[in-house]
This record gives C-alpha cells, structure tokens and sequence, in this order.
C-alpha cells in the first residue's frame, strides 16, 4: 500500500496510490471531479465548487494557480515520509547515529564497511521488502562505526542497522 502525501498552500491531501481515493488530512474522502483542459490547465470541482486551476513547474517548484491564487505544491511519497523520519530519529549532528530498519525485509547487500569514511545520502546497505530493493542511505557524513546487520540475514521494523560516527 502506497500513499502519496500532497501540500498545497496550508491544505494537506492523501492519495492512496493504488486505488486512487483522496482523503483530507481528517481522514475524510474528497470527492473531486477533474477534466483537463489543455497541457497544465484543468477544471476542478470539489464539493460542489468549481476552480479553474493551471499547474506549472519552474525550476523544479511546482505551482498552482487557482483563482488567482498561486499556492506551491509538495509531493511526498510514503518513503519519502519515513526517510525524514529515520533522518529526524537519527538525533543530534554531533555523536553517533544509528539508523534503524524503516520496515521489516532480507538485508541483501551491505555496501560499505566498518570503518569507512561516508557522505550524506551515500548507500550504505540494502534492505529487500515486499519484492523491492529499498538502498539505505547515510542520514549524514561520517565514519561507519559498526554495522549492525549482516547480507543474507532478515531485520524487523526498527531493528539497529549501522552506527555512523561523526568526523
């Protein structure tokens, strides 16, 4: 099961990725009714209410335009969410970090060693859940000081994977 977690302006939605129902952050069904106009224009009724809205995508930043308005727009997925998650557990920037499993899966690579210098987002090990390969990467640069986990060997939510010491 995947969510997607959409901001827009001050207003957070939810959609289920396979099944396609938006909920509000209450958890309520949103019904809306979408019909595309041309390439980035759309009209929108929610609620009973109609919005003209233009999406556009500058330098990366995706914006809406509706009414006049201009509201940026932020696409979080499901691991988007628990790698800021692991990322705000992983504590203080000084001292050691220890990551731990964001789900349960067969740890099928360990990509670096004890002992090695890393960077931030640098691949440390990857966990294999639900038939995806999931790489898990360094919280923050540093020097592996122990890993945890082993290939070939199973790890539960939350189990310790590697400890990262700061330079």
């Amino acid at each position: 099961m995947s969510r997607t977690t959409i901001h827009i302006g001050d207003r957070t939605l939810f959609l289920e990725d396979s099944t396609g129902v938006l909920t509000d952050a209450a958890g309520c069904p949103v019904t809306a009714d979408v019909r595309r106009i041309s390439a980035g224009e759309y009209s929108v009724i929610i609620g009973g209410r109609s919005f003209h809205l233009f999406l556009s995508n500058n330098g990366g930043q995706t914006t809406a335009t509706v009414n006049n308005f201009i509201f940026p727009i932020e696409r979080e997925t499901l691991r988007d969410l628990l790698t800021k998650k692991l990322k705000k557990d992983a504590g203080a920037e000084n001292g050691a970090v220890t990551v731990r499993a964001p789900m349960p899966g067969l740890i099928t690579k360990v990509l670096r060693t004890e002992g090695s210098t890393v960077q931030q987002g640098d691949g440390i090990l990857v966990i294999e859940a639900m038939k995806m390969e999931n790489e898990i990467k360094a919280p923050r640069s540093g020097i592996i000081k122990k890993i945890h986990v082993s290939e070939r060997r199973t790890a539960e939510k939350n189990d310790h994977l590697f400890t990262i010491e700061s330079l």
